[in-house]
């Protein structure tokens, strides 16, 4: 990896990108409570990249390489909500990096119907994914905005990501 130096680059840390999943859902799949049919396997996390200082980037929640993605595997009403950090910080010291989270930076989609469903992620977004359709497919976009002046170092921040799976008894 090529290295940049100067104030204008920001260095790539492990922390460079959000987690978008709850560290317990990292061990692996997360089954959804008793009443539930549907598991939590987190796929990849938000990656901002080496940023440049007063450059906003800008990662689409259709960019496979960069965007954040969660699957949701089998069938039920589903409710999920991001808890969204208002910035990326740089250890335990005072600088921060601000981030942004769009109307259109969520979307779902649902891989043997051909549905997508767009959502703003900052508020909940519910749907029903129907019993043989095999899940969703959740991926979170979002803007990193250095200032003109921002400090160079690893800026990192989490993003907790909450699944209700709600079934009607049969």
């Amino acid at each position: 990896m090529a290295e940049r130096t100067g104030a204008r680059a920001l260095r790539r840390g492990g922390g460079a990108w959000l987690l978008a999943a709850l560290a317990s859902l990292l061990a692996g799949p997360c089954p959804a409570p008793a009443q539930g049919t549907v598991s939590v396997l987190p796929v990849q996390g938000l990656r901002f990249g080496v940023l440049s200082s007063g450059i906003p980037t800008v990662i689409s929640p259709l960019d496979a390489g960069r965007r954040a993605v969660v699957e949701l595997v089998g069938s039920g009403q589903v409710s999920v909500t991001f808890e969204l950090p208002a910035a990326l910080r740089a250890g335990s010291g005072s600088r921060s990096l601000p981030l942004r989270f769009g109307p259109a930076d969520g979307r779902v989609t649902f891989p043997h119907s051909g549905r997508v469903l767009v959502f703003d992620p900052s508020l909940p977004v519910s749907f029903a994914i129907p019993p043989g359709s095999g899940g969703a497919t959740v991926y979170l976009g979002g803007s990193a905005e250095p200032g003109p002046r921002q400090a160079p170092g690893a800026y990192d921040a989490g993003i907790t990501v909450t699944v209700v799976v709600s079934n009607s008894a049969t």
